[in-house]
């Protein structure tokens, strides 16, 4: 399930640097404590951070390809360990979740019908990425 976060971890990200890329922003997740917001919120785990890291620069390689101009790449700590990414294009708004079990959960949300997709890949016991993982990849980059 995807969990969104507040804006108070974009202000804690933004704090230790303003114009921080996405990378540098997961890789500065790393030092941030448990209790983070102020409510109980669980530090992200180095596993969550290290998938997140890979996968946005996939999708940073992704976007620079495509022809629709800047797009930007939000990364935010989540409230019970993991990373959540966003970022749309013209016509969707994609959300991708690493959660500290090593789930990954994405979402889409087409902005003409507002129909929402949502997609849960839990951690296989003999696979080390799971292949719906890998198939939602090469629809992202289809797409």
């Amino acid at each position: 399930m995807i969990t969104r976060t507040n804006d108070s971890s974009r202000g804690i990200l933004a704090e230790l640097n303003p114009m921080a890329t996405p990378t540098d922003q997961l890789q500065a997740m790393r030092s941030i404590g448990e209790n983070w917001d102020g409510y109980g919120a669980a530090a992200p785990l180095a596993n969550a951070i290290d998938l997140a890291l890979e996968f946005t620069g996939l999708i940073e390689a992704m976007l620079q390809k495509s022809s629709s101009g800047q797009q930007l790449l939000h990364v935010s700590p989540t409230r019970i360990g993991g990373v959540l990414i966003e970022w749309e294009d013209a016509t969707m708004q994609h959300e991708v979740e690493f959660n500290p079990d090593r789930s990954v959960g994405f979402l889409h949300l087409d902005k003409a019908t507002g129909q929402i997709a949502t997609r849960n890949f839990s951690p296989g016991t003999q696979a080390v990425v799971h292949p719906g993982f890998l198939q939602e990849l090469r629809q992202l980059l289809a797409a």
